[in-house]
C-alpha cells in the first residue's frame, strides 16, 4: 500500500511539474512553434495564442477578433485559458461590453472542474498566476470573489519574474501608481515600474509603449520628455493597440505634435475605430467642430488682412488651442513634425509636401466641383493630394455626390498602385458611404490595398473574412 502512495505521490509531483513549466514553455517558445502547436489542437497552445493576439506579443499585432478566434477553440476544448481570453474580450466590441458574459467565462476559467488553473497557478505557471491576478481584479465578479489587490499583485510578480511580458506591464502599473501598499509610491517603486515597463518595450509590446509614454508625458518617474512620449505613443499605435491611437489623435488634432494637422487626426482616430476602441467615434464629431472652429479662426485673419490695407501681409500663424494634455506640461516649444515610429520608416504618403502641383478643379454649374485628372496628373506626386483631398471630403460634413465624387477620386489612384487609397475605397464600399453598398466590392478593394502592403487593410481583410466565416 505504502507503495502505491508514493507511486501516485510521485506522479502528482510529476504532474505539477509538468503544469509548472508549460507556461514557461510557451512564454520562451518562438511565434512559429506555439502556432505549430495550436494548429495541431493543443487548447494550452491555442489559449496563448489568443492571448498574444490580445496584447500584441510575440511581434503580433493587437487584433480582438484573432484573440477571439483562438480562444474559442481554446475554450471548446474545455481550456481554462480559452475561456479566460473569451471572459476579458467581453468587457469590449465588438463582443461586448458585457458584464454578464464576462462573469461568465471566468467563473469557468475559475470554476474548471478539475481546479487546473488554481492548480498550474498553485505551482508557479506564470500564464496560471497572470489569469489568476487579473481574476481577482475583475469587478464583474466581486458578487462571487471579493477583489484582492494585495494577492492580485503577488501573482502579477511570480509571472513577471518568470518573464511574461503582460504581467511585467501590471506590476510595473501597480508600483507607478502606489496600488499595493495603502496608495503609496516611493522613489524606489517608480524606478521598479519604470524597469518593468522598459522590459516589455524591449520586447516591442504595445501596452508596455503605452504606458511608458504615459509616464514621460505626465514626469512619472522619469524626467517629462513629450517627444518620447509620442514616439513610444506611436510605437503602440503602430501594432494596434487602440488607446494609444486616440492620444495620437488628439495630439495631432490639438497640436501638440506641431501644428494641428487635420489629415493624420482624422487618420489615428478612424483606426481607433476600427478596432472598436471604447470612445473613439465620439472624438470623431468633436475633431469636425475643433477643425470647423479652427478654420473659420483662419478666415477671420484673412479677412481681417484684406479689410485693412495698411496691415502689412505676414505668413498665417498657427492655430494656438489648448487641451488637457499639454497646458500644464513642462518642454520645449512645440515643433512641427511626425515622430518616426521605432520599428516602421516614416509613412511619407501620409505627409503632403508644399511643392506637391494641386489638380486643377472643373468648376460646374451650381457651384459645385468636380475633380478631373490626367493619367499624367496621377502618376506624378499628386497622387498623393488628391487622396489626401477625397479623404478630406470622406472625413467631412459632405453630400452624398461629394462622397461619390470622393470614391472617384480613390478609385483612380488606387488603380494607379496607391494602397492607401484602395483601403478607403474598401471601406466606403463595406459601409455604404458614397457608393452602393457591396461587401464584394469592399473585399475586392481591401485585398488590393493589402498587395500593395496597407497593413491596415489586411487586418481588416482578416477581421472582415473571419466574421463572414468566409
Amino acid at each position: 500500500m505504502r507503495r502505491i502512495f508514493t507511486y501516485l505521490l510521485s506522479l502528482l509531483l510529476l504532474n505539477q511539474v509538468i503544469f509548472a513549466i508549460e507556461g514557461a514553455k510557451w512564454i520562451q517558445s518562438d511565434l512559429s512553434d506555439l502556432t505549430e502547436a495550436a494548429d495541431s489542437g493543443d487548447a494550452y497552445a491555442l489559449g496563448f495564442l489568443a492571448l498574444c493576439h490580445l496584447h500584441g506579443d510575440k511581434g503580433l499585432d493587437v487584433s480582438h477578433l484573432e484573440a477571439r478566434f483562438f480562444a474559442e477553440n481554446s475554450a471548446s476544448r474545455g481550456h481554462w485559458l480559452g475561456n479566460f481570453v473569451l471572459g476579458y474580450l467581453s468587457r469590449f466590441q465588438p463582443i461586448g461590453p458585457n458584464s454578464s458574459q464576462v462573469a461568465k467565462f471566468l467563473l469557468k476559467s475559475f470554476r474548471d472542474p478539475d481546479g487546473k488553473l488554481i492548480k498550474q497557478a498553485a505551482v508557479g505557471d506564470p500564464v496560471a498566476c497572470y489569469v489568476l491576478a487579473e481574476i481577482f481584479l475583475s469587478e464583474e465578479i466581486q458578487t462571487v470573489l471579493q477583489s484582492d489587490m494585495k494577492l492580485a499583485a503577488d501573482y502579477y510578480d511570480i509571472s513577471s519574474e518568470a518573464g511574461y511580458l503582460p504581467a511585467c506591464v501590471q506590476s510595473a502599473l501597480i508600483r507607478i501608481h502606489g496600488l499595493k501598499d495603502a496608495l503609496t509610491k516611493d522613489k524606489k517603486s517608480l524606478k521598479e515600474g519604470i524597469e518593468l515597463l522598459s522590459k516589455g518595450v524591449d520586447k516591442k509590446l504595445p501596452a508596455a509603449h503605452h504606458y511608458l509614454a504615459s509616464c514621460f508625458l505626465e514626469g512619472l518617474g522619469v524626467v517629462a520628455d513629450k517627444d518620447l512620449a509620442l514616439v513610444h505613443f506611436q510605437a503602440s499605435a503602430d501594432r494596434g493597440y487602440g488607446p494609444s491611437m486616440v492620444m495620437l489623435a488628439d495630439f495631432h488634432a490639438y497640436g501638440y505634435a506641431g501644428e494641428p494637422d487635420e489629415v493624420l487626426a482624422f487618420d489615428y482616430i478612424q483606426r481607433a475605430v476600427d478596432v472598436f476602441q471604447e470612445g473613439a467615434p465620439q472624438k470623431i464629431e468633436e475633431y469636425k467642430e475643433l477643425f470647423k472652429r479652427n478654420n473659420n479662426q483662419v478666415e477671420d485673419v484673412q479677412t481681417s488682412h484684406i479689410a485693412n490695407e495698411s496691415i502689412p501681409e505676414v505668413p498665417m500663424p498657427g492655430i494656438v488651442t489648448h487641451n488637457h494634455y499639454t497646458d500644464n506640461l513642462p518642454g520645449s516649444p512645440v515643433k512641427s513634425f511626425r515622430l518616426p515610429s521605432p520599428y516602421t520608416s516614416q509613412d511619407n504618403a501620409s505627409i503632403i509636401q508644399s511643392n506637391e502641383i494641386v489638380p486643377q478643379a472643373n468648376v460646374k454649374e451650381r457651384g459645385s466641383v468636380e475633380m478631373e485628372f490626367s493619367s499624367a496628373d496621377l502618376k506624378n506626386s499628386s497622387v498623393i493630394q488628391i487622396r489626401e483631398n477625397a479623404k478630406k471630403i470622406y472625413w467631412g460634413k459632405s453630400t452624398d455626390d461629394k462622397l461619390n465624387e470622393a470614391s472617384q477620386s480613390f478609385e483612380k489612384c488606387a488603380n494607379l498602385g496607391d494602397a492607401e487609397s484602395a483601403r478607403y475605397l474598401g471601406i466606403m464600399y463595406l459601409r455604404g458611404k458614397g457608393v452602393v453598398k457591396d461587401v464584394k466590392q469592399a473585399i475586392k478593394w481591401l485585398e488590393i490595398a493589402a498587395k500593395g502592403g496597407d497593413s491596415l487593410a489586411e487586418k481588416n481583410l482578416s477581421s472582415l473574412r473571419k466574421i463572414m466565416k468566409m
